[in-house]
């Protein structure tokens, strides 16, 4: 085997809600069911150690079990090595979960390496795609043994674990070449991605089942048969999109991400994109940069906004050649430099913006306490002309997604996590507060709370729904609209 290291509704709305990139860009993807790891060409930043995730499932298993995916994980760990016996080794769970331990290891020579798979109960040992120990089933700390042929250098790890009831435990032990017998793999020949942003949400996770299928108890796996998927990237264009408006002349403005913490969003107009076309007629053109982490784009009267983390900006295009010779700061908000606080959407009527502010968090997904900026969880109003902000609504917490809805109404979509069980969609007005709480206070958590019009399941229906756009006509009068 060569060292080839990895990388790794049902109901009826009028609304489509668009789910959102964040879900695996800004963030470690969360991994609900972590597939076999697939090699890959270059390995990304690397730290001592293995990744351990650990996800309740609340229900005695018999064998190794096959996780919704998308899921994210009870708990996210850095682990120096493969050896637990104890609750607290397993993010203080005794019974009724799954574990998946992720990493690399790096082996010195080529070689027959044989390795020790100790578990309580079922586990399984998958190293670069390849099956080197099964041990399914229930039983107490039994070890079984396997071996592999590994050429020097990295090479993708991955144990899939259960526990039922009893005692629990996990241990990688192995006889390298030369070796006289088994002992724990050692801290030095583990690594994981580093820099990672681990984050975790409670809750009971889910096994696949034989009877669910996509869009009925597993996730969507492709485009709903009233829609039709057009790639609009020519080659070599692969944008982290975060927002899009249309121009009047019937070009696509698109705004890209840029990364954590970076200054590299960009602003490109696409052109040739309706009607029978493709990645070979698509034209684009950069016409801004330097942008921190866009999230919002709006076209109003010959001129591009976007909203920045801190930010509402105009794109000044003085000679008419749609690129940006100045950026104007029309209004700028609270803002306290965490990487979670971005704006959301940006909408434009009678002379007024409209976005929403995510809160302040901490790896992990926990919110942050206390806020490093006032007032953020809210969705907000900018005065053009002015740049003077106000307050509409509060208690939001990641508001992914801002859109008109029925009767030219103002809708949110806020996303899973602390102090909000569930992604759900809010009718939002002057004052009204949705329960997520934060220290300080924000500007309406003293109001009563909004329930939401439609909770989002998480794990079921979308864990990170975004912009909701409203179906004026129904393509198939009684299907139901889904979550792409």
């Amino acid at each position: 085997m060569s060292a080839r290291p990895y990388r790794r509704f049902r109901a009826r709305l009028s609304f489509l809600l668009v789910a959102s990139f964040l879900a695996g860009a800004a963030w470690a993807a969360p991994a609900g069911a972590e597939e076999e790891p697939s090699p890959f060409a270059e390995l990304p930043p690397q730290e001592p150690g293995v990744t351990q995730r650990i996800y309740d499932v609340q229900q005695p298993l018999k064998k190794l079990c096959e996780l919704k995916a998308g899921q994210t994980p009870n708990t996210d760990q850095l682990k120096p090595t493969v050896d637990w016996k104890e609750p607290g080794d397993f993010g203080g769970l005794a019974d009724n979960f799954v574990s998946h331990t992720i990493g690399n290891i790096k082996v010195p020579q080529d070689g027959t390496y044989a390795f020790r798979l100790t578990s309580d109960d079922g586990s399984r040992l998958v190293i670069d795609n390849q099956r080197v120990i099964e041990h399914d089933g229930l039983h107490g700390p039994t070890p079984k043994d396997g071996t592999v042929e590994l050429a020097a250098g990295y090479h993708a790890l991955l144990i899939e674990h259960f526990e039922a009831g009893g005692e629990q435990q996990v241990t990688l032990s192995w006889r390298p070449p030369g070796a006289s017998d088994f002992t724990v793999v050692p801290h030095s020949v583990l690594s994981t991605d580093a820099g990672v942003v681990r984050v975790t949400a409670p809750g009971r996770k889910e096994c696949a089942n034989s009877t669910e299928s996509p869009g009925d108890g597993l996730p969507l796996n492709g485009v709903h048969p009233d829609h039709r998927l057009t790639d609009l990237r020519p080659k070599g264009f692969e944008p982290q999109v975060t927002a899009m408006d249309w121009l009047p002349d019937g070009r696509l403005a698109v705004a890209t991400w840029g990364g954590t913490d970076n200054t590299k969003g960009e602003v490109h107009l696409l052109d040739h994109v309706t009607g029978s076309t493709g990645p070979d007629k698509v034209t684009t053109k950069k016409v801004a940069e330097g942008l921190k982490e866009p999230m919002g784009l709006k076209y109003v009267d010959g001129s591009l906004y976007v909203s920045q983390k801190h930010e509402l900006t105009r794109l000044k295009d003085a000679d008419g050649d749609d690129v940006t010779d100045a950026y104007e700061t029309v209004a700028t908000w609270p803002f306290g430099k965490n990487f979670h606080e971005f704006a959301f959407g940006l909408l434009y009527r009678d002379g007024y913006f409209y976005l929403n502010l995510s809160v302040a968090i901490n790896y992990g997904g926990a919110t942050t306490d206390p806020q490093p900026a006032k007032n953020r969880g809210t969705t907000i109003k900018v005065d053009r002309e002015t740049g003077d902000v106000s307050y509409v609504a509060g208690g939001l917490r990641t508001p992914n997604g801002i859109g008109w809805g029925p009767g030219g109404d103002l809708f949110a979509t806020d996303n899973q996590g602390g102090w909000l069980p569930s992604s759900k969609l809010v009718h939002v007005k002057q004052g009204r507060f949705f329960n997520h709480h934060t220290n300080p206070d924000g500007p309406f958590d003293d109001k009563p709370v909004t329930q939401p019009v439609l909770w989002l399941p998480q794990n079921e229906i979308g864990n990170s729904p975004s912009t909701p756009l409203l179906l004026k006509e129904a393509p198939s009068p009684g299907n139901c609209s889904s979550l792409t």
